[in-house]
């Protein structure tokens, strides 16, 4: 895992503090990156090209975008060969370098193509804004705080807590985990953070206006009533997930467990 955080003014001295916050989803390596406007920090832990060529931020090349990113996305060689042959040109072997270019053809609807557990930040240059996403099933955190102008985001809340803002406790948010055990999004533990939720993206101006959307849902399927149909079916997907999610430039190990 990796992490990210940032915020919509200039301190470079909090950016570290929230890095250093967040410092174990990434012992690899760690940067930041200071905008007009923006402050955004990471920390990696290296999985695809160990090189120095996927340090984070990472920016295209006409140094109009930055990304950080928490996540793999699993089919990011098929997404790079479409763009190869539109022309862009790859500085890396990361999979981060798709997701910046992707989002540099397609915008948001980059998010249709990835198949993968992700959360991430691209930062606009030009118009000073930021977009962040979060995978369809809401594997990778991704939490925020916005009020009076002030947005800051983070993968843990607690490099949120760096800053100088109110942690009042969300009576309704605990109620609920002690119905259930989990808290769900947009809510936190804490009244004034929120958790982007799953299958969700959001686009936030520099004074702070944000806008979410829902950009994939469960579609309806057709009923399968043949059993070995749904045998073969389960066993195919189940090879081709094994498959995609032992993509790595490192060892791969499993865990077990049994009774």
């Amino acid at each position: 895992m990796c992490g990210i955080n940032g915020f919509n003014f200039v301190n470079e001295d909090l950016i570290r503090k929230m890095n250093e916050s967040t410092k174990h989803r990434g012992s690899d390596d760690d940067g930041f990156f200071i905008s007009k406007n923006w402050s955004i920090g990471h920390n990696r832990l290296s999985i695809v090209d160990l090189s120095e060529n996927g340090h984070q931020p990472m920016f295209n090349r006409n140094k109009s975008l930055a990304i950080i990113f928490n996540g793999e996305i699993y089919n990011f060689k098929e997404i790079k060969k479409e763009l190869l042959d539109k022309g862009y040109k790859f500085f890396s072997k990361t999979d981060t370098e798709v997701i910046l270019y992707s989002y540099e053809e397609w915008g948001k609807d980059c998010l249709k193509k990835f198949n993968g557990m992700f959360a991430f930040a691209i930062l606009d240059l030009k118009k000073e804004e930021i977009f962040l996403a979060r995978d369809r099933i809401g594997i990778k955190p991704l939490y925020y705080y916005n009020k009076n102008g002030k947005f800051i985001f983070s993968s843990e809340i607690k490099a949120i807590l760096e800053h100088d803002i109110q942690s009042t406790l969300n009576l309704g948010a605990l109620n609920i985990y002690f119905r259930f055990l989990y808290i769900p999004s947009p809510l936190t533990i804490f009244s004034d953070i929120h958790k982007l939720p799953l299958a969700h993206c959001a686009s936030i101006k520099k004074n702070g206006d944000i806008n979410i959307e829902k950009y994939w849902e469960v579609n309806s399927f057709n009923e399968i009533n043949n059993k070995e149909e749904i045998k073969e079916g389960i066993s195919s997907l189940l090879k081709d997930s094994i498959k995609k999610r032992t993509m790595s430039d490192r060892s791969v190990g499993v865990f077990l467990s049994g009774e």
